[in-house]
């Protein structure tokens, strides 16, 4: 059994909800992109959980030279041929919330990803955000524009105050857009346009 899949056995029997974030997800998003991370992120609400799964993995074998902490961003864990990042939350920026964790899915066993909207939302509003977050951004939607709940995305996007960053990275796909994706690019905008419209109709 792989490091990920003996993660996320271990999540599933102690209740831990857990999911694949970074590089590693980008599939369950219908986009190719080569990474040899692993990141993922659990949600814990106490201390004696953390210890508990710390605790767990070590059973299995695998270890962390850290003293982890519920107030900690991540930690780093050690199996026979690999290691993986922990994220105590989905982000950086925010923390987990109910509605993240029960828009979830599974991939394959016991493996989860976050909903498309939220994987968006994990790489827009990362404090260290870089151009492969943005181009992740850019190729999740050109591939789900006809899949994200787009109210949601809206929603999700005033929730974390980074919507005049995703409307900025909109704009720039409408001024920069090749040929090649400029329907992609208009549609996105049309759907994104029409989300917003709908919650300023609901707001007044």
């Amino acid at each position: 059994m792989s490091l990920t899949e003996t993660i996320f056995e271990i999540g599933s029997k102690l209740g831990i909800p857990c999911v694949l974030i970074g590089g590693l997800a980008l599939p369950a998003y219908n986009v190719g992109r080569t990474t040899l991370d692993i990141d993922i992120a659990i949600s814990v609400r106490t201390q004696g959980e953390l210890n508990n799964f710390i605790d767990v993995l070590s059973k299995k074998g695998i270890k962390t030279l850290q003293n982890p902490k519920i107030n900690h961003d991540l930690f780093t864990i050690f199996g026979k041929n690999n290691e993986a990042e922990i994220w105590l939350k989905p982000c950086d920026a925010f923390n987990w919330d109910q509605k993240m964790i029960k828009n979830t899915f599974i991939i394959e066993k016991n493996m989860k990803v976050l909903s498309i909207e939220d994987f968006i939302l994990t790489k827009l509003a990362r404090s260290d955000r870089s151009s492969t977050d943005i181009n992740d951004i850019i190729q999740v939607l050109i591939a789900n524009t006809n899949n994200i709940n787009w109210d949601y995305l809206y929603y999700r996007l005033n929730w974390a105050d980074v919507k005049e960053d995703f409307e900025n990275l909109l704009n720039q796909l409408s001024l920069n857009g090749s040929s090649k994706f400029q329907d992609d690019v208009n549609k996105i905008i049309k759907e994104y346009q029409k989300s917003k419209e709908n919650q300023n109709n609901n707001d007044n």
